[in-house]
């Protein structure tokens, strides 16, 4: 990993069944840089953005967020780095799968699985 670099992309590949959305995608983006991602429908996108968050795992290669590797970290371990990104999903963030309300629920959730696993709330301190 380079100095300067916030996120990174080393040999990304992802299929989803027979469709290969990314192969081999290389890509270094600063602190503070600015970068535009455009192609069709379909046609990573998306897939890539997940990638830095760790909603999608790459079949192979790396990615890099603020100077650690989160290619195979736990959702636990996760939490810092989805502190530090932030993203706008298109679609207002819903899951197609889901219904309304597992979806407004989702976050709670989630929120509570970790609590329970951990004890406390990911990077919080007792007083």
């Amino acid at each position: 990993m380079e100095n300067g670099d916030f996120i990174r992309f080393v040999d990304l590949h992802k299929a989803f069944d027979d469709n290969q959305v990314l192969s081999g995608v290389n890509l270094a983006v600063g602190t503070g840089e600015t970068v535009v991602v455009l192609g069709g429908s379909g046609s990573g996108k998306s897939v890539l953005l997940r990638h830095t968050i760790g909603l999608h795992r790459p079949d192979a290669g790396e990615v890099w967020v603020d100077g650690e590797e989160i290619t195979d970290l736990s959702e636990e371990e996760l939490v810092p780095t989805r502190k530090k990104v932030g993203m706008l999903f298109q679609a207002g963030a819903l899951f197609d799968s889901m219904t309304v309300e597992d979806n407004v629920a989702y976050g709670l959730r989630e929120s509570t699985a970790v609590i329970r696993r951990s004890g406390s709330w990911p990077g919080s301190t007792r007083c």
